[in-house]
């Protein structure tokens, strides 16, 4: 990993000179296709201008840039043309549009992401998230993997920045359970596998392709836009890669404990509709690892220290000393394993591991909230997510919710 958990604009620009030295010939250059990034932006005052400089100053030869702002209601767009009136001189391909309402049947990115695409003018379409940043090479990189394997989609991974205490203690035990249940970066790039994903953080597409599965239309109404216009993309028989690209991309998981609940819950939502089953397994399986035997283990602890018996008699059978050692072994297992996933992932302090089973509480919590509402098999069960500020409904309609 390049960077660590607190940093500033400066100190990611510094620590990413060594990606910042792709050796392309000046001829290669000129031959790449123009480039129309879109970046969709709601209420990111406080991330708008890191992510702007960061992408104006692209190592690339042609490319135009069009920040939507999605209804915000801070000082986003006031910051974002600020910028552009400083960096006028040097980079004129800025536009923003700003929109003032939200069609009823479209959620807010996918109606931003459209009016984006709509406005764009190059063959190549890159989509961005406003509250991530990317080294000067990020572009040259995608574009040079994108052309060299002959893809249709390019996705990219990157470094996840865990800022508050609740993500550094659930999110590395949550993504371990995405080696386990298939849904990593070579299941993606496998075309016999049916996972498909992009991060929304970064892909690019060509914009043949996009009009070809019906653009943003045809996803209007995701909760998860980037999911399920992945799985459109490979169900269609287009070539997707996801590439790791935490060299070039900074991303922002969640910003405190409010959005990352509902960053938990708009990710379970939508794999309610058609993965019920692994959904299920998830939430049991973070229940046996984190919460049950940390409820055994005190649970143990108490009895043994109130009861005034010999330590033979303490338990009541090997069976029982079996078990709860099983149950210990399992703790101690879980926590080396979330603590190597903590140092590759973010590179925090492996203290934190050692609070996962509070982070387990959390998570099967939110799994609970999630999963409740959307599992009653009644015609009326409704499920709100809240996402950026907006409340989204599923509404179960016979077999399908909306």
């Amino acid at each position: 990993m390049f960077v660590r958990t607190r940093l500033s604009y400066k100190s990611y620009l510094a620590n990413t000179k060594r990606n910042d030295k792709l050796h392309i010939h000046p001829d290669c250059l000129k031959n790449l296709p123009a480039v129309s990034i879109i970046i969709p932006a709601r209420n990111e005052e406080g991330n708008i201008e890191r992510c702007l400089l960061s992408i104006v100053n692209q190592n690339y030869p042609n490319f135009e840039v069009i920040l939507i702002d999605d209804n915000s209601n801070d000082n986003t767009v006031q910051k974002a043309r600020r910028i552009q009136q400083k960096i006028k001189s040097k980079f004129q391909n800025l536009k923003i549009i700003e929109l003032k309402s939200t069609p009823q049947d479209w959620t807010g990115k996918t109606w931003a992401s459209e009016k984006g695409f709509l406005s764009s003018r190059h063959e190549m379409l890159l989509f961005l998230d406003a509250d991530c940043y990317y080294s000067k090479n990020c572009l040259l990189f995608a574009m040079s993997h994108m052309v060299s394997k002959k893809l249709d989609v390019i996705t990219g991974h990157p470094f996840f920045v865990l800022k508050d205490l609740w993500s550094k203690i659930s999110i590395p035990l949550w993504k371990l359970l995405s080696f386990t249940f298939q849904d990593d970066a070579s299941y993606v790039n496998d075309p016999k596998s049916n996972v498909a994903y992009l991060m929304g953080c970064f892909f690019m597409i060509k914009r043949h392709v996009l009009i070809e599965i019906g653009s943003f239309a045809c996803v209007k109404n995701a909760i998860q836009e980037d999911r399920e216009l992945g799985q459109k993309l490979k169900h269609s028989g287009y070539k997707l890669n996801i590439v790791q690209m935490d060299k070039f991309i900074v991303a922002l998981w969640a910003r405190n404990l409010s959005t990352l609940w509902q960053g938990v819950a708009r990710t379970i939502s939508p794999m309610m509709l058609y993965q019920k089953k692994k959904v299920f397994i998830n939430f049991v399986t973070i229940f046996v690892l984190t919460v049950l035997p940390s409820i055994l283990i005190v649970t143990n602890l108490l009895l043994n220290m109130q009861a005034q018996l010999p330590m033979d008699l303490k338990f009541n059978n090997y069976l029982h000393l079996t078990i709860f050692i099983v149950y210990l072994l399992t703790f101690g297992l879980t926590t080396c394993c979330v603590i190597m996933k903590l140092i590759s992932m973010a590179e925090v302090s492996p203290c934190y591991a050692l609070l996962f089973p509070v982070g387990g509480f959390f998570l099967t919590s939110a799994y609970l909230a999630t999963m409740l509402p959307l599992s009653l098999y009644i015609k009326r069960s409704s499920k709100k997510v809240e996402w950026k500020g907006r409340t989204y409904t599923y509404n179960r309609i016979g077999s399908k919710m909306i």
